[in-house]
């Protein structure tokens, strides 16, 4: 009898977590198309435009050429023929396509460059522009370090840098012209990572490196993707994907350490977080991830893609309003991963397809 109960009590725990499971990856829920007002494919990016930083006279860079190699197995093979780079786009001029940057240095060549997240550092004296971009080796990851020309229009490589804790890194958050903040979204590549999502142990972390070491500050996450700061650098936000779509908000201390104040979920995979003027979120978002899951396995099969929109209404961050600003169901862009907003307009950018520029009237 015991046997019995044992056995129909493990059946139940089963179905709960794949039911879960089905939640998080969005099986049940369907797609409605609206948008913010009149939106369009930026011609001249094609590979992805994985994540996007705007400066505040209107320049944007994106990450475009993203490797799924050390992820999962079985993507389209479509993917290892991306040429990675770093692009920019005028919002001042919108009209324009997104240009390739060329980049002068020792970033290794044939491929050497397959970026993920990044995030700028701007000198308040000097005028500086540095970007942190994450770079998929074929066997590591790192940071690569760039200097940005803005007469020539061009990036320097500073240098890359390289630790033992970063063995999964999806995004970086820069605080000062040599530290960051940084996310691994889990620990194991290829097939067992699917394990480790499938099984949802929560082995993804996100530390700091003060230019020198690496260290770990928050462990025990599923799956921590993106990651950026207020305006006034005091507080950190982090996307967790695979807790039902969740953001967490913390304070950040005088030795980096971090404080947890608010976390909220959005019942949609959010991927990056990119932060506006005002100091409100913007998120791209992976409405129903299984789609996505088939977008990277056949580039042709489109995936939804959706903007959401925080709003706080004081600064203790613990009230807010959330909008979603558009719904699509891929017909746009597919697999939206980041929405960069400047000045009554947006970009959307995507894991492995074209970026989106919208104007917004209303959301």
């Amino acid at each position: 009898m015991w046997k019995k109960l044992l056995f129909i009590g493990f059946l139940a725990i089963f179905a709960r977590h794949i039911f879960l499971i089905a939640q998080i990856l969005g099986v049940f829920k369907t797609i409605h198309n609206h948008k913010p007002g009149p939106c369009r494919v930026v011609p001249g990016i094609v590979n992805g435009s994985e994540d996007i930083y705007v400066l505040p006279n209107g320049l944007a860079f994106i990450s475009s050429g993203i490797s799924l190699d050390h992820y999962t197995e079985g993507n389209d093979p479509r993917i290892r023929q991306f040429e990675g780079g770093i692009y920019r786009f005028d919002f001042n001029k919108p009209d324009e396509e997104a240009k390739l940057i060329p980049i002068e240095g020792d970033v290794p060549k044939n491929n050497g460059l397959r970026p993920h997240g990044l995030d700028v550092w701007q000198d308040g004296k000097t005028g500086m522009v540095r970007l942190f971009v994450v770079n998929h080796y074929a066997s590591v990851d790192a940071i690569e370090v760039f200097d940005f020309d803005q007469e020539r229009m061009v990036l320097k490589h500073h240098k890359t840098i390289q630790d033992k804790l970063f063995y999964s890194v999806n995004d970086v958050a820069a605080t000062g012209p040599d530290s960051f903040y940084f996310t691994n979204d889990g620990y194991h590549h290829g097939i067992k990572r699917v394990f480790e999502g499938l099984l949802m142990r929560a082995w993804a972390n996100f530390g700091y490196y003060d230019g020198k070491e690496a260290k770990i500050i928050v462990d025990g996450g599923h799956g921590f993707n993106g990651i950026n700061m207020s305006p006034d650098k005091k507080i950190v936000y982090v996307n967790e994907v695979l807790a039902g779509g969740a953001m967490h908000i913390w304070q950040r201390e005088s030795d980096n350490s971090l404080s947890l104040i608010e976390s909220m979920k959005f019942d949609s995979l959010c991927d990056n977080v990119f932060v506006d003027e005002a100091g409100d979120i913007w998120q791209g978002c992976h409405p129903i991830g299984h789609m996505f899951q088939s977008h990277a396995q056949n580039l042709s099969l489109p995936s939804p893609s959706q903007v959401i929109n925080v709003k706080f209404l004081d600064k203790s961050r613990k009230r807010y309003e959330i909008s979603e600003v558009l719904s699509n169901d891929g017909s746009l862009v597919s697999g939206s991963s980041v929405a960069a907003y400047y000045r009554g307009a947006m970009l959307i950018g995507t894991v492995l397809d074209k970026m989106a520029y919208c104007k917004i009237v209303a959301f």
